[in-house]
């Protein structure tokens, strides 16, 4: 009995230090208006990744505005510390989904990067977006779902981007 509570115990805690040392997933991709981005790109500043499906644009799009212009407040001078990036997984799209990008071109939307491969669409959620934050070193520090972005999480992810800049 005492072996099982000992691998048990053993488990959570190797299981507990995999998470706390998740890197940042590798990607290259663009964003609607064709700019690059990258991994290693982005390294050295805290990260706020936050991404969906396709199918819940609006979802991503309302969010993603709230917490970036809310933080954009909240930081004011340290904003630019702080690398805030939205992406779609874009891998099953159509041609009016296409059209519609080439026309949104003109329009001074947010950047969204367009995850055409695949490369960040592990772990999202029909529905939700999947909000993530990765310290200057590229190592995850906060994951989370969100259906809306309401106050109180604002102010969780402030206080966490504060600590790391």
């Amino acid at each position: 009995m005492s072996r099982f509570v000992i691998f048990l115990l053993a488990a959570v805690f190797v299981s507990g230090e995999e998470w706390k040392a998740q890197s940042m997933p590798q990607f290259q991709m663009k964003d609607q208006y064709g700019q690059s981005y990258s991994d290693g790109a982005i390294k050295g500043k805290p990260v706020v990744l936050m991404g969906c499906f396709l199918k819940d644009l609006e979802i991503c799009r309302k969010q993603g505005r709230k917490l970036y212009w809310k933080m954009q407040n909240l930081l004011w001078k340290d904003s630019s510390k702080v690398h805030f990036l939205l992406y779609l997984d874009f891998q099953e799209t159509n041609k009016l989904v296409e059209d519609y990008l080439e026309e949104s071109k003109t329009k001074q939307f947010e950047s969204i990067l367009l995850d055409r491969k695949g490369h960040l669409s592990t772990g999202l959620t029909k529905g939700e977006s999947y909000l993530r934050i990765f310290n200057k070193a590229g190592k995850l520090i906060s994951s989370s779902y969100q259906e809306e972005m309401d106050d109180v999480l604002i102010q969780k992810v402030y206080g966490i981007l504060k600590q790391e800049i």
